[in-house]
């Protein structure tokens, strides 16, 4: 009879090498959420490619329970040790009943200038008045609006009668004398000041801010857009698919720099935001496109210390960009209320999808 032996092959020892590449990869990403990236950039990239990581962990998990139970621990204690950031990408909450006396329904939408993401001809103003009438937030904030300035046919106007809105407050990153695109907070109640957040802003990707009177509350609400990766067509036909790009080399130098670039400003943006939390007494709702994942850097330090709508009610992987890979959530609702309900609205008027929460003033 031969003798039973416990050595690894050289597939399963080819395997273990891999399996340890991407426990040091998963360690990586989790550092994306406290490392700034204005000081080390590069693990920013592992905090965005979180998801196929962790995916690679978890099978490495069951394919060693089936070999060698014992070495299934180095990525099962690892995704183990990052389960509270788990916990904002996916999320598995109970549905409760809540009284509506005292709750505050916001709701927050790129609606990327109303252009349909699947036929580019179509505008979709009419489906997104439609999706506000289902939902009736209470505080609409839209990133990427566009509106005339000027005359009885402003789309500002139009979303305000047609919603039930009694006030609205829209800043245009660009505009001429007819025509403007850039923030809008509408609001079903008095808006007694407003204004932007400047610093380190690029054109659309910008913050403004509104305080709202509900009853004695004042309140205020953070409209946030920050910058983004500005890829365009042929930089996310690379990412798709590297082997099809002419010249790999000049690609991947072109979308690295633009990586780095998004990463750093952001994180300026950030900083300059919670500048701003200082400059007022009043509780804070910060919601929009954050144009980053739930384990980045940018994201973490804006939720500090606040609730995550989507991690207190949210259900399922939160997926809120669907154009480049339908895995993304870069949208977010952060409250210093106890949070109520969260839900994402699957429709595609828009290449995001928009979210709304209901939180107990």
């Amino acid at each position: 009879m031969p003798r039973h032996t416990n050595k690894l092959g050289f597939f399963s020892k080819s395997v273990l090498l891999i399996n340890v590449l991407a426990v040091l990869a998963l360690i990586a990403s989790y550092s994306a959420s406290f490392i700034n990236p204005t000081f080390f950039w590069p693990t920013a990239l592992f905090g965005l490619a979180y998801p196929p990581i962790l995916l690679a962990n978890i099978i490495f998990v069951i394919y060693w329970l089936v070999r060698r139970p014992l070495f299934a621990l180095a990525s099962f204690v690892t995704i183990l040790i990052g389960w509270p950031l788990m916990t904002k990408h996916v999320a598995f909450n109970s549905v409760t009943e809540h009284e509506k006396d005292s709750v505050l329904r916001v709701m927050s939408y790129n609606v990327h200038l109303f252009e349909a993401i699947q036929d580019r001809n179509t505008h979709t103003q009419d489906s997104v008045i439609k999706l506000v009438q289902d939902n009736k937030p209470d505080v609409l904030c839209m990133q990427e609006f566009q509106s005339t300035v000027v005359g009885e046919q402003k789309f500002t106007e139009k979303v305000k009668k047609t919603c039930g809105f009694k006030d609205y407050y829209f800043s245009p990153a660009n505009k001429n004398s007819y025509h403007g695109y850039g923030h809008v907070v509408f609001s079903k109640y008095p808006i007694v000041d407003a204004g932007v957040i400047n610093d380190y802003s690029y054109g659309i990707n910008r913050i403004v801010f509104t305080d709202i009177v509900k009853d004695l509350d004042t309140i205020r609400i953070y409209n946030v857009h920050l910058r983004s990766f500005l890829l365009q067509d042929e930089d996310k036909d690379f990412i798709k698919n590297p082997s099809g790009a002419q010249d790999e080399k000049v690609a991947t130098k072109r979308v690295g720099r633009k990586l780095k670039d998004a990463f750093y400003y952001r994180s300026r943006q950030v900083e300059h935001l919670l500048a701003h939390f200082d400059t007022t007494k009043y509780p804070k709702l910060v919601m929009g496109d954050f144009n980053d994942t739930p384990m980045s850097y940018s994201v973490n330090t804006i939720g500090k210390n606040m609730n995550n709508a989507f991690q207190k009610k949210g259900n399922g992987w939160g997926v809120t960009h669907f154009e480049v890979f339908p895995i993304l959530q870069i949208d977010y609702i952060f409250s210093d209320f106890e949070v109520l309900d969260y839900g994402i609205i699957k429709r595609k008027f828009s290449d995001h999808y928009p979210i709304w929460a209901d939180v107990k003033l």
